[in-house]
């Protein structure tokens, strides 16, 4: 795998469980180890702001972490 470390660690999105290469691929941290997918976390509201590399609006994510609104 040219341009990947062989350390390079993954997750699984917690929602639709696709591999997320943690570093590279944009993605939405949340809870003490949990992560949201990119597609996952735009489908839920969330909204990033490239020129500043951080999400301006985050994903709704309550659900996930036994929250209710």
């Amino acid at each position: 795998m040219e341009g990947r470390s062989e350390l390079e660690e993954f997750a699984a999105c917690a929602l639709c469980r696709a591999q997320i290469a943690l570093g590279d691929d944009r993605s939405f941290a949340f809870g003490n180890d949990q992560v949201m997918c990119w597609e996952c976390s735009l489908g839920r509201g969330g909204r990033y702001d490239a020129q500043h590399e951080r999400w301006e609006v985050a994903p709704h994510i309550a659900d996930l972490l036994g929250e209710t609104e």
